[in-house]
């Protein structure tokens, strides 16, 4: 407990902003059974406008059966204003469309999210992979659409893609690379340098019995990206 303690401490007392990236290259493979509750916390040491930024967003899952997984999200961030900031809160319907103990595996996500003010709400449908490589290697890829619904929408689709390469290693721990594609609105995609395009590695580890904690560094390799981002998902198994 003293080294979840410790972690905590790191991912709370930070600054924040509403620009970190709190998402990840998620599975599409559904357990029976499976409860979990994630927190989430992502720090950017020098964002666009020269400060330091934060965003951190709790998460509750659980498993309806074997194909079926709903969750609900709930995030702040750091605005101009205040350091604590409602974001938004978004609820999730995960569709594992595979058979248990195929290498490969894929599934659908479905979201709904309402965000506070004038900024409009969004729905998304979102494509999931994953592929058993061997020796402990496995592969992800996801494809993210959104749509803006309701007052001060903007037309248009919203695309993203996630990768993620990683090995299973003693202890139970993974290490892997992870790469973000913010692609923007279908109506104006820009050129490379203004989408946000994000690299780096990832750990993962199991800490104590139904405890285990993912870090991350994430780095811009497009200008409109953030040039570093430290990530940090401290999860407990129900």
């Amino acid at each position: 407990m003293k080294r979840i303690g410790f972690y905590l401490v790191i991912v709370l007392f930070s600054s924040t902003s509403f620009a970190q990236n709190t998402g990840g290259v998620f599975s599409p493979i559904v357990n029976a059974g499976h409860k979990s509750i994630q927190y989430r916390a992502a720090v950017e040491p020098d964002n666009k406008a020269g400060e330091v930024g934060f965003a951190q967003r709790f998460h509750y899952q659980e498993a309806i059966n074997g194909d079926f997984m709903w969750r609900l999200i709930g995030q702040s961030r750091k605005t101009d204003v205040t350091d604590f900031d409602f974001d938004y809160v978004q609820a999730e319907l995960f569709w594992d469309l595979s058979e248990d103990k195929q290498r490969y595996h894929t599934g659908l996500r479905f979201d709904a999210r309402l965000r506070d003010g004038e900024r409009a709400n969004q729905i998304g449908v979102n494509w999931i992979n994953q592929y058993k490589l061997g020796n402990n290697w496995y592969g992800r890829a996801v494809l993210l659409t959104s749509t803006q619904v309701g007052e001060n929408s903007v037309n248009g689709m919203h695309l993203e893609t996630r990768w993620q390469l990683a090995k299973r290693i003693q202890g139970g721990q993974s290490l892997g690379i992870e790469m973000y594609n913010t692609f923007g609105n279908t109506r104006d995609f820009g050129d490379f340098d203004e989408q946000s395009h994000t690299i780096g590695p990832i750990f993962v580890s199991p800490l104590i019995p139904g405890w285990s904690l993912f870090t991350g560094a994430l780095f811009g390799v497009s200008d409109a990206a953030p040039d570093s981002e430290f990530r940090f998902w401290l999860t407990r198994k129900l």
